[in-house]
């Protein structure tokens, strides 16, 4: 019979164990989270009974326990969905294989925070900026205007292929100037890809919690120098989130 033979375990995240406090909200089925601990580390889980979860009900759960640590903590996520078989395989498969590795990371994102910064264009601006900044598209717009739909069915191709290749450039020289002006304030920076058609940019970047001021000030200097062509939305503190998951996705087995 395998060792702590039982309930299987779900599992949230990793942090010290000197950080370790209790967390107040339920976990995933509404179960009471604890911790595994071993090597100086404790894995935040809880017991699971069901063999199936009701995912959009259970990732805010699994959310709510890791804001909930964050809050006294450095807290090193693990994906969603992550169920081990026994309070033994976290210790054996998740934390003593990576003791090193999370040791690590939790000190380099202790005393820092993720801030998020997004760009987002006027779809009908930015299109009209294209066309007055490209004769070949402004061209184009002007012949499809002039014939039926079926004539300029060819030219709208071509208008679409000409358009979308000027937005990627756009993104491109906006995503580089924001970085020019925000990454040097960072630890690390963390370029997303773009989720929508009038997004700019998408970036994190892991700040000094002390340099959450100075960052900001960069951040109004940005959005005064994008004023008119981007809005931008930006958000955190946060937990570093996004530099955790890119290390641990990154690593053994353990992490399926």
């Amino acid at each position: 019979m395998p060792q702590d033979a039982g309930p299987r375990v779900y599992v949230y995240g990793v942090l010290s164990s000197s950080d370790q406090a209790a967390i107040s909200v339920g976990g995933v089925e509404k179960a009471e989270v604890r911790t595994v601990e071993h090597a100086g580390l404790a894995a935040l889980i809880s017991s699971l009974q069901a063999d199936a979860l009701a995912a959009a009900r259970e990732v805010r759960a699994h959310w709510r326990v890791l804001e909930e640590a964050s809050k006294g903590a450095t807290v090193l996520p693990i994906r969603f969905g992550t169920v081990m078989e026994s309070d033994a395989a976290v210790r054996e498969r998740l934390l003593d294989p990576n003791a090193e590795r999370l040791t690590d990371l939790l000190g380099e994102l202790a005393g820092r925070v993720q801030l998020n910064v997004a760009g987002d264009y006027d779809e009908d601006g930015l299109l009209r900026e294209v066309v007055r900044a490209s004769p070949a598209v402004a061209a184009l717009c002007d012949r499809v205007r002039r014939v039926s739909e079926t004539a300029g069915y060819y030219d709208r191709i071509r208008m679409g292929e000409l358009v979308a290749a000027e937005v990627a450039r756009r993104r491109e020289q906006d995503a580089a100037l924001a970085l020019d002006r925000l990454e040097p304030l960072a630890a690390r920076a963390s370029v997303e890809e773009a989720s929508t058609p009038n997004a700019a940019f998408k970036l994190a970047f892991l700040v000094d919690s002390d340099g959450v001021d100075e960052f900001s000030e960069a951040v109004g200097g940005l959005r005064e120098a994008l004023a008119g062509r981007v809005a931008l939305r930006y958000v955190g503190p946060l937990p570093p989130y996004s530099f955790a998951e890119a290390d641990l996705s990154a690593g053994t087995a353990a992490w399926a």
